[in-house]
């Protein structure tokens, strides 16, 4: 279908950033720089002045990011992980595949995990939490850094969402021993394919991930383990680097995108995301409002060229094929999947499609 208003208009990025991409691309392919070259190294120094931590690794997706920072820790299989089912599956099947047990607990109203309820679902078993930062959103991340010190668990973050969002004026991905971020084309800060990395203050930790992308290798001709092959590409890394430029920027649009949203869809029987508040800066990667006329209006915005994402109609302890607690009872979860959806934002939105999705979310409610 041809949109009025994308959900990313990669169109417009590409007008944007061409010229400097066909440079790049050039110098990668005449110099041969295609495996952990200089455009890697560039990105990993960006973002961890960025992120203010010593190391930053690059990896091929946010998903690997997720299993390599959990498989560091070399925690005892059968052990039990605390956190969330509305996530994407990556964030299971890193905990799965490392031979751990995810346990799951509720979420707020702002779609991240319920810290009140995290406390009773801690036992002998349990390792680490996982916080998963959803949309540009921080976890209460003061709480659940307060738990993991009180119970002596491992804290790892799924920001694979959420670059540059802040809690108490510190970034995620900061907070515990590992973070995990993507650099998928939907993302915040996104290449042209998959992509990833990890934060961490570990100097053993890092060290480990580094060697774990490249097949466990120390150097050439040292192999410390069995590793994998998960190399942040090197033209990727190019790509990314100039959008990182914009990134600031790309956020402050974002927010401006997201206020208007908020003010013009006041007062309709929708509910909207939060905005911040005293503790969180919010970078809205993605803006999720909720309707128990979810199938009709995401139907509606469809027809009007819109396009829109349900994330995610069933959530991941319902689905039988991952063979997880089908009967457990997640009720803010479950309600809230029959609910969302997710309108276009993106900083190269023009105001008049902008507009368009506002009249049209307006004119299905007060046409009727």
């Amino acid at each position: 279908m041809r949109w009025i208003v994308p959900y990313v208009n990669f169109k417009e990025q590409y007008k944007i950033y061409g010229k400097d991409y066909t440079r790049a691309f050039q110098k990668v392919m005449v110099n041969g720089d295609f495996i952990l070259r200089d455009e890697v190294k560039k990105f990993e120094k960006n973002l961890k002045n960025y992120l203010n931590v010593k190391y930053v690794v690059g990896v091929n997706s946010g998903t690997d990011g997720l299993l390599l920072a959990l498989g560091a820790l070399g925690l005892k299989k059968g052990s039990e992980i605390i956190t969330v089912s509305h996530t994407y599956v990556a964030t299971l099947s890193a905990i799965t595949h490392i031979g751990c047990k995810p346990v799951f607990c509720d979420i707020n109203e702002d779609y991240n995990i319920n810290t009140n309820e995290i406390e009773k679902l801690i036992n002998k078993n349990t390792v680490a939490i996982v916080a998963v930062h959803l949309n540009g959103r921080s976890c209460e991340m003061r709480k659940i850094k307060s738990l993991c010190t009180k119970y002596k668990l491992h804290l790892v973050e799924d920001a694979a969402q959420s670059l540059g969002a802040m809690h108490s004026g510190k970034k995620v991905g900061t907070f515990g021993i590992a973070g995990s971020f993507s650099l998928h084309p939907l993302k915040s800060l996104s290449g042209a394919g998959d992509g990833g990395f990890i934060s961490t203050n570990n100097s053993k930790i890092a060290k480990y991930i580094y060697r774990l992308r490249n097949h466990g290798q120390k150097s050439r001709t040292n192999i410390a383990h069995f590793g994998f092959n998960s190399r942040l590409d090197n033209l990727q890394a190019a790509l990314v680097n100039i959008k990182f430029r914009k990134f600031n920027s790309d956020i402050i649009k974002r927010r401006n995108i997201a206020r208007k949203y908020l003010k013009e869809l006041s007062g309709l029987p929708i509910v909207l995301p939060h905005f911040d508040g005293k503790a969180n800066f919010d970078t809205f990667n993605s803006f999720v409002i909720r309707t128990n006329k979810q199938k009709k209006l995401f139907d509606y915005l469809t027809r009007k060229k819109i396009e829109v994402f349900i994330n995610w109609p069933k959530p991941l302890h319902k689905q039988k094929g991952l063979k997880l607690n089908l009967n457990k009872k997640i009720p803010i979860t479950e309600k809230f999947c029959k609910e969302m959806i997710s309108l276009p934002i993106f900083p190269e939105m023009k105001k008049n499609q902008l507009k368009y999705v506002i009249q049209s979310i307006k004119s299905f409610y007060l046409n009727k």
